[in-house]
């Protein structure tokens, strides 16, 4: 056997048995569910589109002139504004502590009346705007007077979910139902749409988290409710055991004696209870416009 016969033989010897893979066989493939997971990751830290928020709500004073909610004259609301100041006074103390008497939830005040027609929503849309002037404190108004829905309706806020909507439907938070205005610190609950379990609604269990949410659990927001009458609706007394302060506004020369001792006396007696005498024609400087209610015998009507 020559050399190159020798070399040949050798050569045989060396080489594998099996023949090599495939040079993409040999290549590990990526598990698709890692690609997957890497694409997902590159998209989350793509920067996301920012999250719209919806322009305030414009509360148009002409529309609330036009439907009586505020004075038209600018001299009646310069006296006004002093007249709401007075009654804000108390209630502002009390939601503090700063009265040296505690009422519990003091951050909700109601202002109802005993008979329609005695200017509850208007004393109700005064004092919101007077109390979002504060500048320690946001006030949030609630307009549960459901049969009328009279601030709803002048806001234009009619179709809007509301209190309703959010007592009804325990998928819906009770933060959604509030609208931001422009006026700074006031916001706004419409009633929503009418209900024909109205009162069960608001004697529920689901009516103390509703308030709570509403509230945000601080001191430094104010809850007003526009309530219906008290003796008009059922629902209206069982919505002043939920709150700590009530205001029942009194239509001078309008009110029955008889219809005020009935309203006050559904009331709870630690709650703070407010008389508003509205309508009145004395001089201001005689007019008792506000008074802190004791006890309803020595309060003097005129009965009809």
């Amino acid at each position: 056997m020559n050399i190159v016969e020798k070399a040949a033989e050798k050569l045989k010897t060396l080489q594998p048995e099996q023949p090599l893979p495939p040079v993409d066989d040999a290549v590990p493939r990526r598990a698709p569910h890692t690609v997957e997971r890497l694409q997902e990751r590159i998209r989350m830290a793509e920067p996301q589109p920012a999250v719209e928020i919806a322009p305030p709500w414009h509360v148009d004073e002409r529309a609330l002139q036009r439907a009586g909610l505020l004075p038209r004259e600018d001299g009646a609301g310069g006296r006004l504004a002093d007249e709401v100041r007075r009654v804000k006074r108390p209630l502002l103390d009390n939601a503090c502590g700063k009265s040296g008497k505690s009422f519990q939830h003091g951050q909700r005040i109601v202002v109802t009346s005993a008979v329609p027609g005695e200017g509850k929503t208007f004393t109700a849309m005064n004092l919101a705007l007077s109390l979002a002037r504060e500048p320690d404190f946001e006030v949030l108004l609630v307009d549960a007077d459901i049969p009328k829905s009279d601030i709803t309706q002048v806001l234009g806020l009619q179709g809007r979910a509301g209190l309703m909507e959010v007592l009804a439907d325990e998928r819906r938070r009770p933060a959604d139902v509030i609208v931001r205005t422009d006026v700074p610190n006031l916001s706004i609950v419409p009633a929503g749409e009418r209900h024909p379990l109205t009162a069960e609604l608001f004697g529920g269990r689901r009516m103390q988290y509703v308030l709570e949410e509403l509230g945000g659990h601080d001191r430094h927001r104010l809850l007003v409710f526009d309530s219906a009458p008290l003796l008009a609706t059922p629902e209206s007394p069982i919505l002043a055991t939920h709150m700590g302060q009530v205001l029942m506004v009194v239509g001078a020369g309008r009110t029955r004696q008889h219809e005020v001792v009935q309203a006050l006396e559904g009331l709870g007696e630690s709650q703070y209870v407010g008389l508003i005498l509205n309508m009145s024609r004395l001089p201001a400087i005689e007019n008792h416009y506000y008074s802190h209610y004791n006890h309803y015998s020595h309060y003097q009507f005129q009965d009809q």
